[in-house]
């Protein structure tokens, strides 16, 4: 009832806020990239490749928790181990591929995808 009584009053405003809200929506950034979020950080993967694939356990991390992880393990003189699920990381590509040939044996579809991705 009010929209009708005294839209010829404040019409211009109206539309100038509906352009605004229009824009926001428009140009909002997304909460999460297409990639998903860091499980240890919580920040979104960068699109690039700034990220790392664990054998272990097929978790994707980014770069940033992977360097804090083995900076942590230099200080502390610890095994490396991988930051997600604490597996000891593989010592050669031999261990990392069998690792991985585990997980899409247990048809983990990260694996799958990864080992796709290097024989194609």
């Amino acid at each position: 009832e009010c929209q009708k009584e005294h839209r010829p009053q404040h019409k211009r405003a109206c539309k100038k806020r509906a352009a605004e809200l229009r824009e926001e929506i428009l140009f909002k950034q997304p909460e999460s990239c297409n990639r998903g979020d860091c499980p240890i950080c919580c920040l979104p993967l960068p699109l690039d490749s700034m990220s790392i694939l664990m054998p272990c356990c097929c978790t994707v991390i980014c770069d940033g928790c992977d360097y804090a992880n083995q900076i942590r393990e230099l200080k502390e003189k610890l095994d490396h181990n991988c930051p997600f699920c604490r597996h000891p990381k593989a010592k050669s590509d031999e261990e990392r591929n069998r690792s991985l040939i585990k997980r899409v044996d247990a048809k983990d579809p990260a694996a799958i995808r990864h080992m796709g991705g290097k024989r194609g």
